[in-house]
């Protein structure tokens, strides 16, 4: 059951993203006008330019990938996403700001195809939101399967604004383009979450509109 249930989700994701490969990635520009705000900005900055390895999970076109290979010219990079179409446009940008320490593979964060304790950093933006709670856990255990023992897990997620305008703004948008379970996902409580797969939870930062 919980197969077919992943299979179809997957065709969903393929089927969806197939469109929005093309205005995807608009999102960052309108969102995250403000450098110093951006949070994948903000995750590359966490990482330390050295050699290390960095997987970023459900990289979708790119955006965090490329803002961390080119933060840190040491790190080797590693995007995955279940679209060939948002990793398309990902190898594209990779290309055009020619950045050398990234690579993009089509794969299921559910079953990564990685040994166990392979990387040091592992990111995942902007992509629990839109997942049911089954998926999450089972991402959240891959991740802490090929992490190594003291690395690190990154998640960037939406978050509710303080100021006014902005937060207004975001009561309206999850209606227009986010599933119904948004709202209630907003209410998550990381530290307990991310415990209960063995994470250690560190801390949190927030940027505009995420944290």
């Amino acid at each position: 059951m919980r197969c077919k249930y992943i299979a179809s989700y997957e065709s969903r994701v393929r089927t969806l993203y197939r469109v929005l490969s093309k205005i995807y990635g608009l999102m960052d520009l309108i969102v995250f006008p403000n450098k110093k705000a951006n949070p994948r900005k903000g995750l590359a900055n966490q990482i330390p330019d050295e050699q290390v390895r960095v997987l970023d999970v459900c990289c979708g076109t790119g955006n965090s990938t490329i803002a961390i290979g080119k933060k840190n010219i040491n790190n080797t990079v590693i995007g995955i996403d279940l679209s060939r179409d948002m990793l398309k446009v990902a190898r594209n940008k990779a290309i055009k700001n020619k950045i050398t320490n990234t690579s993009f593979i089509e794969m299921n964060a559910t079953k990564l195809d990685f040994p166990s304790c392979s990387f040091d950093f592992v990111t995942i933006s902007l992509a629990f939101h839109e997942m049911p709670q089954e998926l999450i856990d089972l991402i959240l255990v891959e991740i802490g399967r090929v992490l190594k023992p003291k690395g690190k897990l990154y998640i960037i997620e939406w978050d509710w604004p303080k100021h006014p305008i902005a937060y207004v703004l975001f009561s309206i948008f999850p209606s227009l383009f986010e599933p119904k379970e948004f709202k209630q996902f907003l209410k998550i409580d990381w530290k307990q979450l991310l415990g209960e797969f063995g994470f250690k939870y560190l801390g949190m930062e927030h940027y505009t509109f995420t944290k």
